[in-house]
């Protein structure tokens, strides 16, 4: 009987610890020390280290079996529409819209925003439209240039 005790109250305590053990559900890496570096210095270097802390974040929670933290492709792909790369946003607006549906409906809003950027980007490539005047472009400098 004392036998029967012993092994139940091993068992419970073996559980016991097992089950305080920390267990995250998602893994952040530095994100909070590079966004608050980021938001203290507002510089490119700052930026640059975030939008790798933010891929390294994606990546090893996907080696990790692990969802990536709420936020983390939007942030990502705003990065890159601050560094003018809409095609690259895109794709992690959709990832996010599909890992938490309840973003879908800002997410699909940002995937237009960077779908009209890029278009107006490949349009810039092309020369300005034609008018009576002349090119669209330079109406309001011969404006200025009048005076």
């Amino acid at each position: 009987m004392a036998k029967i005790i012993l092994g139940a109250t091993l068992g419970f305590l073996c559980l016991a610890f097992i089950g305080c053990a920390e267990k995250r559900m998602y893994y952040f890496g530095d994100y909070s020390q590079t966004l608050y570096s980021f938001e203290k210095n507002q510089n490119e270097e700052s930026l640059v280290a975030h939008q790798q802390v933010l891929e390294k974040i994606i990546t090893k929670s996907g080696k990790q079996n692990t969802p990536v933290p709420p936020g983390i492709y939007a942030e990502l792909g705003f990065i890159y529409i601050k560094k003018n790369k809409p095609k690259e946003a895109i794709p992690l607006f959709q990832a996010e819209a599909r890992q938490y549906p309840e973003s879908s409906l800002l997410m699909e809003r940002l995937v237009q925003m960077a779908e009209k950027r890029d278009s107006s980007d490949s349009d810039s490539d092309s020369p300005a439209p034609e008018t009576e005047q002349g090119p669209l472009e330079n109406k309001g400098e011969s404006i200025e240039n009048e005076k």
